[in-house]
């Protein structure tokens, strides 16, 4: 079946010219959601999506970023849009979990098709420059001196990293403050600038910002270190070895999109992610891809909303 599948998704971006010039789907351009502020993880993968995508498709693929809510506010854009697969949602981890979060987030995961699993990338706990530590433990020790006087901007309430960070204050005993932004280039911007000490993002938008020496990485979220990111030790390494969390984008369309369109999208994801180009841009940043068929990713995001469905309920966390 899974072969079946791959091969129905090859034979569909092999029409993708011969369907564009006979007029049909798509004849104008595509909106590709962005639940978050500019310069993120989603948006710089969306990007580089997006232009790879509009050049198969003969058509504009036009990124548009909609922050707020934790990415409650594009997701529900785009889950009240046309089915007609002009409308498209990069879909993560945050959207998963907004059930759980949310008295009323807008929309239900049932109000999306899902299309295919982008990438992923471990999250990194990040310092001001200028902080009182240098490490993770040392950012423990000092947290716990003086509760409460730290601060840790996420890209916004109900999103993974938010969450994740929830987690690690809660398995160190840390009262550390959580300031919101609309993104994580925002949260970013103010922990460079020492609005707050600490930060929580995905690897790649935060690597300008290290490599300048403008923040400081403390760890990664992941069961191991990133290839990327050599030097800067797992949580595992430094007390919390049972934590391995990411974040992830995918691809999904309204619901009742026609299946020959899901079809087609998720084939123009399996050409990204094995174009040696494209893939190689996105282990340079520390994203990891994995090709999924539309059922397969239904799956993974099943997956995640009962994991994080737990989390919430184990911890407490609401955003409401």
């Amino acid at each position: 079946m899974r072969i079946l599948a791959r091969f129905r998704a090859l034979l569909a971006v092999l029409l993708l010219g011969a369907g564009a010039a006979h007029g049909a789907y798509p004849d104008h351009a595509v909106r590709l959601v962005v639940p978050f502020s500019a310069g993120g993880q989603f948006d710089i993968v969306a990007r580089l999506f997006a232009k790879y995508a509009g050049e198969r498709l003969g058509q504009p693929v036009i990124v548009e970023n909609i922050g707020g809510g934790g990415g409650n506010i594009g997701a529900a854009k785009v889950a009240n849009a046309a089915a007609d697969g002009y409308t498209l949602l990069t879909l993560g981890g945050n959207h998963t979990m907004a059930k759980a979060m949310y008295a009323n987030p807008g929309f239900a995961l049932e109000d999306f098709a899902p299309i295919a699993l982008i990438s992923a990338s471990p999250h990194v706990v990040l310092a001001n420059a200028g902080a009182p530590f240098k490490t993770m433990q040392e950012m423990v020790a000092y947290a716990k001196r003086q509760p409460g006087k730290l601060s840790y901007g996420s890209p916004g309430v109900g999103s993974s990293m938010h969450l994740t960070f929830e987690m690690i204050k809660h398995r160190y005993g840390l009262d550390i403050v959580h300031v919101p932004y609309r993104g994580g280039a925002n949260a970013l911007s103010d922990l460079a600038g020492g609005q707050v000490q600490l930060g929580i993002v995905a690897i790649a938008p935060a690597m300008e910002f290290i490599k300048a020496g403008r923040i400081r990485a403390l760890a990664v979220t992941s069961g191991s270190r990133s290839g990327v990111l050599p030097d800067v030790p797992a949580l595992a390494e430094v007390g919390y070895p049972e934590l391995d969390a990411a974040s992830w984008m995918g691809l999904a369309a309204p619901a009742r999109t026609p299946g020959a369109i899901v079809d087609r999208w998720n084939a123009i994801v399996l050409a990204f992610q094995r174009d040696p180009a494209t893939a190689a841009q996105l282990q340079v940043m520390g994203f990891r891809s994995r090709a999924t068929t539309p059922q397969e990713f239904k799956a993974y995001i099943d997956a995640e909303a009962k994991a994080y469905t737990e989390v919430v309920r184990r911890t407490g966390i609401r955003a409401d």
